[in-house]
């Protein structure tokens, strides 16, 4: 692999994750991917979900040919990518966690669990994602790893200074510039085009607070009670601004 180990950007659904995927697209000196086993969860022939169980499943999907894909010594860029921690269930052992360069974005779970309502209303509590995250942040920490762990309203409060902070943790260069971008379709989001509008429409991580979703759905308590331990530990070990 070029340039050391891969590095992932583990998420929970609606964290601001594309936005923060999209710093690495404008960089340029990444290869990056993009969710590249959401299609071993849900289309692969060893797929964890039914929600498409009327799409035919796809061997190339299947969770070693994606990894092997990613892992191609071929690559002329150190990997990057972003994904759902969720989207590795069955795969998520100490070996697979130590093949990567493992961080994190976490958000409060009122305005994820808001907006996965209006998404996808029959979502499941695996697919909101805070338990499989928190135990893939516990298995980083396991083979001795000290993850970045960037929370969204500190991403929009203070992008630069967020940014330079997880480039300084992961040892990569800072790059301002990469900050901001032009409006485009990015082809590699294909698959989940409908969620990523937002990113694909920005310009840049602006420095402005989060406009967050502040009421909890109807019937969604005990979700959301679920999920509020382990964003609570992630935030506690969250990076804090650097000076820039």
């Amino acid at each position: 692999m070029t340039n050391g180990k891969p590095i992932a950007l583990w998420a929970v659904p609606r964290s601001i994750s594309t936005a923060f995927e999209r710093v690495f697209v404008e960089r340029g000196d990444f290869k990056v991917f993009h969710e590249p086993f959401s299609a071993s969860y849900y289309y692969s022939e060893k797929r964890q979900s039914d929600r498409y169980a009327d799409q035919e499943p796809k061997a190339e999907y299947n969770p070693e040919n994606v990894l092997a894909t990613m892992l191609d010594p071929s690559w002329e860029r150190r990997v990057y990518f972003k994904d759902m921690a969720l989207h590795t269930k069955g795969m998520m052992t100490p070996e697979f966690v130590s093949t990567f360069t493992n961080t994190f974005i976490i958000r409060d779970p009122i305005p994820v669990i808001a907006s996965m309502n209006r998404f996808w209303p029959d979502f499941t509590l695996e697919e909101i994602g805070y338990g499989m995250q928190h135990r893939l942040f516990e298995m980083a920490v396991e083979n001795g790893e000290e993850p970045a762990i960037v929370d969204a309203a500190d991403l929009t409060a203070n992008p630069e200074g967020i940014v330079a902070a997880y480039c300084e943790r992961i040892g990569v260069p800072f790059i301002p510039e990469a900050l901001t971008w032009e409006a485009r379709r990015i082809p590699d989001w294909e698959m989940w085009a409908e969620w990523h509008t937002e990113a694909e429409d920005s310009t840049g991580i602006k420095r402005e607070p989060l406009e967050d979703d502040k009421q909890l759905p109807e019937g969604q308590e005990d979700v959301y009670e679920h999920c509020l331990p382990f964003y609570q530990e992630l935030y506690e070990n969250r990076l804090r601004p650097a000076t820039v």
